[in-house]
């Protein structure tokens, strides 16, 4: 199965830019969840600012299995 996430949580009201930090620590808890990172965009605004990031994410095959 296959997510797309969007991340655009900011380090403050007035900070324009994502929090990088944060994002990297999501990233790593959704990889101890059973996650795997397939692609990483940046969206941009019309003078080429980063305003937020666009994850596609997939459940890696061990999760799939339920147990019975």
């Amino acid at each position: 199965m296959r997510k797309v996430v969007i991340f655009a949580k900011k380090k403050s009201f007035w900070s324009v830019v994502p929090d990088l930090d944060l994002l990297n620590i999501q990233i790593q808890e959704m990889e101890n969840d059973g996650w795997e990172l397939v692609s990483a965009s940046a969206n941009t605004g019309l003078f080429g600012a980063i305003y937020s990031f666009t994850l596609v994410i997939e459940l890696t095959e061990k999760q799939h299995i339920t147990k019975t």
